[in-house]
């Protein structure tokens, strides 16, 4: 292994830190090893402490070292920040009222254009995200070697604080780890949970973390939205504990053990016994009351949501509905909860293994899927080909594509 080339991604959440290294095997990212753990130093999705961050990824890195650090080509991390602004971007460059062979530096020079605006002094943006060109008004996939006078392209442009994005460059500083590419968390997730069929169609990805919920809208094959929500499995934790006047351990073992997103699920009621805060005698709550809390919890996200996305004029153009994904939709019921609010298909996310490969344990286990999606996000700039060599030997030419 020590002469290979290798590949990783670092999920920073709120609960969790994950990271995957892998290769390329059979024309897809193929994951040779995977781990996790316990996140500190992490609030609403955004860094606190660097030191304990740093600390884990350290560990995590170490844990890697002997097989996989000296080969690692890139590494892609993810960011969750309840500052994040985005817009779609639609500019043209012209060469001069002639027709020409469109090359890869026009193209870049057309990513650039689009991409081009201030940003307010404490924020920074973060690589686009292209949609589509168009050569000549007309939409094309890979515009490299056609022939036109107008060259456009429509980006997705995303603006997070600076504190958010230099804590994690400051935190892989420390463990002697680059950073390739920071992503928008729900960004990255749909490389490898949403088909291009569902983003022609309009869907929405609903990533619910522990600290913060993330969207991001797909229409007409491109995203044209995504937001943070300050609100995750953590708050609905926090909801258990005030009503119940107890510590938030109890009440996120209450949660787990008990839940369920729907109260008509359960058909019985019966009375659990718990801890409460500065009791000493046994107490007792009840079933229906737990679920009730729980049911109400997940209410108020999807009352966020679909406001939001009335008030950007996107709630009619999700014919695919929602996709869900983050440690907080395993609950039981969730899906059907969601199902009824937002009165649309919903579907629990799952992996694309058209795309990564791996043991069966981590490519369905949820925690990883963001993961995944960073590792893939590099596949996007295959655009900087012609589409025939694209065809014939993508994933020959994915090492130098990385490095543009």
């Amino acid at each position: 292994m020590g002469n290979e080339e290798f590949y990783a991604s670092i999920d920073i959440g709120t609960s969790k830190i994950s990271m995957l290294v892998a290769d390329i095997e059979e024309e897809k990212f193929h994951a040779v090893g995977y781990l996790r753990k316990d996140s500190k130093g992490v609030k609403d999705g955004k860094i606190t402490n660097i030191e304990s961050v740093s600390k884990i990824i350290a560990e995590l890195i170490k844990e890697f070292d002997k097989d996989y650090k000296k080969g690692i080509k890139f590494v892609n991390v993810n960011i969750s920040d309840l500052h994040l602004n985005t817009s779609n971007q639609n500019r043209q460059i012209s060469f001069g009222g002639r027709s020409k062979v469109i090359t890869k530096s026009d193209v870049i020079e057309a990513i650039q254009n689009s991409s081009a605006g201030a940003v307010a002094s404490n924020k920074k943006k973060l690589k686009a995200v292209v949609n589509n060109f168009t050569v000549d008004d007309q939409v094309v996939d890979y515009p490299i070697g056609m022939k036109a006078e107008v060259l456009g392209v429509e980006v997705h442009m995303a603006s997070v604080s600076n504190q958010s994005l230099n804590n994690i460059k400051k935190c892989l500083d420390e463990c002697n780890i680059g950073t390739d590419h920071v992503i928008l968390d729900s960004i990255a997730s749909s490389t490898v949970c949403i088909t291009q069929d569902d983003k022609d169609k309009g869907v929405c990805l609903l990533d619910i973390g522990a600290g913060v919920s993330n969207i991001s809208v797909f229409s007409k094959g491109g995203v044209v939205f995504s937001h943070v929500f300050k609100i995750g499995g953590n708050s609905i934790t926090e909801n258990i504990a005030q009503v119940f006047n107890t510590s938030f351990t109890e009440a996120e073992r209450l949660k787990l053990r008990y839940g369920s997103a729907i109260l008509e699920s359960t058909l019985a009621d019966r009375l659990i016994e718990f801890e409460q805060l500065e009791v000493a005698d046994a107490c007792y709550l009840s079933l229906h009351e737990l679920i009730f809390v729980l049911e109400s919890s997940y209410k108020e996200i999807c009352t966020l949501v679909k406001r939001t996305l009335k008030t950007q004029k996107l709630d009619r153009a999700l014919k695919s509905g929602f996709v869900i994904m983050g440690g907080a939709s395993k609950i039981p019921q969730c899906e059907t909860l969601l199902l009824r609010e937002f009165r649309v298909r919903t579907k629990v996310a799952t992996i694309n293994s058209d795309l990564v490969s791996g043991d069966e344990k981590v490519l369905n286990d949820m925690d990883y899927f963001s993961a995944f999606g960073l590792l893939t996000f590099n596949k996007s700039e295959f655009y900087l080909q012609e589409e025939e060599r694209v065809q014939k030997g993508k994933w020959d030419r994915f090492k130098d594509l990385i490095d543009l």
